[in-house]
């Protein structure tokens, strides 16, 4: 089964962890969630792949923290396109 970070509930239940929960949303590009250890929102990660370099670029976004929980995703997702 496919992780839909895009729901609330789901995020909620992903166990804290170092590496990112990741959602691939096209080839080569992937949006990563890491849940808070402390109750909090959790932290967004933007991974894509680099051809001329040959390796995974990867950016931390933040946590989004003044949105509601329903419209974290959308703008992760629009952040990690920029």
């Amino acid at each position: 089964m496919a992780l839909d970070l895009s729901k609330v509930g789901e995020r909620e239940r992903l166990k804290p962890r170092r590496e990112p929960h990741w959602q691939r949303l096209r080839t080569g590009c992937f949006l990563g969630f890491r849940p808070s250890k402390r109750g909090g929102k959790g932290t967004w990660i933007a991974r894509a792949y680099d051809e001329d370099a040959g390796k995974y670029r990867v950016k931390a976004l933040g946590d989004f923290g003044s949105l509601p929980g329903n419209e974290i995703f959308a703008a992760a997702k629009k952040r990690q396109r920029a």
